[in-house]
């Protein structure tokens, strides 16, 4: 990146970082919105690659990595699959592996004015949400028909749960170098508003997110830092305990009948159990799948018609039925099968692997903890091969790209 500051900053690098600009808008408006942006993003970036004559992800060996899983997941489509709907995801990946080398790019340029950008769309969803939850309805007049669920800017998808797991650290990663008082409260504040929208699953990945970078990244001392811990705890134990909508949802829907079961003197019952957790029943439908597919898994974007088959749903006909398992390693394994789950996990490893001692970027320090709390198993996922969800994974796995050696390389 030798050339001089103006022809860098080309139209269409000027269009690409409006588009980046308004990439989380775009999330909250809706699947086409963010699809269409995604993909016009994705294209003029290769267009203004061949302009410059440097296509940067050609010098990166993870680029080559992610190809190879592209047409792993192409042949899937294809031969394992066997239906349009399949074969159309699987070809539209590739979108989101050219949308983190943008990301990765363009940062390199605009990346203090995109955090900051960002950071300002966070706070408004923040103050969004905490309008819906004192008043009942947002700012737009969206309101949740789901007892203890905030809808906010997503509206009735209610999916505002997985756009704060995604953008939380990013957004602290613009107080990363200001004073450490505001951050420490902003944090919290930003804590206690990912409990309120009562999302268990994406609540829990934050609070996993949020104890690693106080054990590992956050310069204080170990006791600091458990007190710290400590009282997070403590902060969410009496925020559930004092709502009934939370406590519903973090103790009763996981807990209740197992506690009842016990307390009549029942024996333990698995098929009761699984009939009694709509996400372990669908766990239980994939683990199905996957023993007749081990090996290529039954197609990727399949669940949704597997699942209905008599065959895998002996124990519920209603909660085993879904799109898809609501867990990311089970959607692997049983829609991709072993070969596509061990090339997927391997390379989030090696990128892990590649960053995971980098202490100095707090962005890198988002990205490693975003994709480390992705895969925590047992707790439930939205669909990887969703656009909504894709989309907010690939934007944190962007930061993970090596700088240095592609900017060695152009």
């Amino acid at each position: 990146m030798n050339q001089s500051l103006s022809e860098k900053i080309n139209l269409t690098t000027k269009i690409n970082y409006f588009l980046i600009l308004i990439l989380p808008i775009s999330l909250l408006i809706g699947s086409a919105i963010s699809n269409a942006v995604v993909l016009i993003i994705s294209l003029l970036f290769i267009f203004d690659l061949h302009q410059r004559k440097n296509l940067v992800f050609f010098h990166d060996f993870n680029f080559y990595f992610l190809i190879f899983i592209y047409i792993y997941l192409i042949l899937n489509s294809v031969f394992i699959a066997k239906n349009e709907d399949s074969i159309v995801r699987a070809l539209g990946f590739i979108r989101f592996i050219f949308l983190s080398y943008a990301i990765f790019f363009y940062f390199s340029f605009f990346k203090k004015k995109i955090i900051k950008f960002w950071f300002f769309i966070f706070l408004i969803v923040s103050i969004d949400i905490l309008i819906e939850y004192i008043f009942g309805k947002n700012i737009f007049g969206y309101t949740s028909d789901y007892p203890g669920r905030i809808a906010s800017f997503t509206g009735d998808e209610l999916k505002i749960g997985g756009f704060y797991f995604g953008f939380i650290l990013i957004a602290l990663t613009f107080l990363s170098n200001k004073d450490r008082k505001l951050q420490i409260f902003l944090s919290l504040i930003f804590f206690v508003i990912a409990l309120i929208i009562g999302e268990r699953s994406n609540f829990l990945k934050i609070f996993i997110m949020y104890s690693l970078f106080f054990l590992f990244f956050f310069n204080i001392s170990f006791l600091k830092k458990i007190l710290i811990l400590i009282f997070l705890s403590f902060l969410s134990f009496v925020i559930i305990l004092k709502s009934p909508a939370l406590s519903s949802k973090f103790y009763n829907h996981i807990f209740e009948d197992y506690y009842v079961m016990l307390k009549k003197g029942e024996s333990f019952d698995r098929d009761k159990i699984i009939r009694s957790n709509q996400h372990f029943a669908h766990y239980y439908t994939a683990i199905l799948i996957f023993d007749e597919n081990k090996i290529f898994g039954s197609g990727i974007k399949t669940f949704r018609i597997e699942s209905f088959k008599e065959k895998y749903n002996s124990i519920d006909k209603f909660y085993g039925q879904s799109t898809h398992p609501h867990q990311i390693h089970l959607e692997f394994l049983s829609e991709l099968g072993i070969v596509g789950y061990i090339l997927i996990i391997s390379n989030f490893v090696y990128i892990l692997r590649k960053n995971i001692f980098h202490k100095k970027d707090f962005l890198i320090k988002s990205g490693i903890l975003f994709l480390i709390a992705s895969l925590v198993p047992v707790l439930p996922s939205g669909s990887f091969f969703t656009s909504y969800g894709a989309a907010i994974f690939w934007i944190n796995y962007s930061f993970l790209i090596k700088k240095n050696r592609l900017e060695t390389a152009s």
